[in-house]
């Protein structure tokens, strides 16, 4: 080997030397950066959690979508309980509001010469001029009955009909005062657009009679009466029993002949329900009747009811509506330059919105009940925002879940880059 090869292959050894001498302090300084950000890992991650608090706090603009958004919650509260407050039966403001509506409907349609009622035909004029519905009869035809509407002060009433025919022979026994609602099929919700809508077009009464009882529970029987109206259309009486097939029979038979009567009908059927759901007696769950005793369906009723139900399930899906809104207009305002994180972040501050807002206005609906119901007014209970309730457990068990996992994801992503570190600039060793 020649003297000048031998001094190449020094000169080269020592620059290798010095690269990987340089190498390994590069190496040395980066395990010590690791071994720093491990030893002060507890104080970094405790600042990165603080730093993801100020992130996602809310701030002025924030606030003012939480005002809004907890002031949305509270009218609804509020309006969900005066629409759907406990009224008489027949004095309420709503039951006026939905007679009105019912007046202002059905007196689009024309009665024509369909004025005269006759056994499973109500007039076509009886069904659209009146308010009342034949399942609401409590009662009894009898002479006694017929005559004192003859022989009344005010208006008389008249019969263009035999309606002897139709007096009872026997004590019917269907049902005592107030409860009709539990006895009769017309006053079920569901039910009823059936039974309810076939009385109103056939002038007669379908009632559930028990024969056998074990306990609270029934083998049902279905009967149907006749109810009788005056010439006037006033005064309706409870008849004696027809069939219920054939009630059914004659409301297909008239529905293909005048599809506009069954409208009518069933127009009227409806508004019915509306008007009765939020009395004090209230209406049944549906097909209640069918398994449980009128007097077993009573009490319940008196503790929870199908107006509950139907309370409950509005308010949630308002306040959802209410959440929804709120939370689109919030992520509009997202401006990635302006906040400087990604829309992940962005949206827990638009979920703590929602939580703060429903939070707020659902507490103090319970507080304020709560101290009602403590000061032994019991029928508070039903102003309790139970919808909102619900939607609120909903929303602190999916929100939190997702503030969770972007807080998780921020804090350890953030101590994995630290750890990390920038790419190591090694020097290339050249042999």
């Amino acid at each position: 080997m020649s003297l000048d090869l031998l001094r190449e292959k020094r000169a080269r050894l020592k620059a290798n030397a010095e690269t990987i001498k340089d190498n390994f302090q590069t190496l040395a300084d980066e395990s010590n950066r690791v071994a720093d950000v491990a030893h002060n890992s507890h104080e970094i991650l405790e600042n990165l959690d603080k730093e993801f608090e100020k992130a996602t706090g809310l701030n002025g603009q924030d606030i003012s979508f939480l005002f809004v958004a907890t002031g949305l919650q509270l009218a609804r509260i509020y309006i969900m309980n005066e629409l759907t407050k406990i009224e008489k039966a027949g004095e309420g403001e709503l039951e006026e509001f939905l007679h009105k509506q019912q007046e202002k409907v059905l007196g689009k349609f024309d009665a024509g010469d369909d004025t005269v009622n006759k056994p499973y035909h109500a007039s076509k004029n009886l069904i659209i001029s009146t308010s009342g519905v034949p399942y609401d009869a409590q009662e009894t035809l009898s002479e006694k009955t017929v005559n004192k509407r003859e022989n009344a002060k005010t208006v008389k009433n008249s019969w263009s009909y035999d309606y002897k025919e139709f007096i009872p022979t026997e004590k019917l026994g269907l049902f005592e005062g107030a409860n009709h609602r539990f006895s009769t099929l017309g006053h079920d919700p569901i039910l009823g657009l059936l039974f309810g809508t076939a009385n109103i077009m056939t002038n007669t009464i379908t009632c559930v009679k028990s024969s056998v009882k074990a306990g609270d529970f029934i083998i049902p029987i279905i009967t149907t009466n006749h109810v009788l109206y005056s010439d006037q259309n006033k005064h309706p009486m409870i008849g004696i029993y027809g069939s219920t097939g054939v009630m059914l029979g004659s409301m297909v038979k008239r529905t293909i002949d005048q599809p506009s009567v069954l409208v009518a009908a069933l127009i009227k059927q409806i508004i019915h329900i509306g008007t009765d759901l939020f009395t004090p007696c209230g209406i049944q769950f549906p097909g209640a009747n069918l398994i449980l005793t009128n007097t077993k369906v009573e009490e319940i009723t008196k503790h929870i009811s199908t107006g509950d139900l139907l309370k409950v399930g509005a308010s949630m899906k308002i306040a959802e509506l209410i959440n929804y809104l709120i939370s689109a207009v919030h992520q509009l305002t997202y401006d990635e330059e302006k906040f400087g994180y990604n829309r992940d972040m962005f949206s827990v501050k638009t979920r703590k919105i929602i939580m703060y807002s429903n939070t707020i206005a659902t507490s103090s609906n319970v507080i304020i009940q709560g101290a009602q119901i403590m000061g032994g007014n019991v029928a508070a209970v039903k102003d309790l925002d139970i919808g909102g309730i619900i939607v609120l457990i909903k929303r602190l068990t999916t929100d939190k879940e997702f503030i969770r996992q972007v807080k998780e994801e921020f804090i350890f992503g953030n101590f994995n880059k630290m750890i990390q570190g920038e790419d190591l600039d090694l020097k290339e060793v050249n042999w």
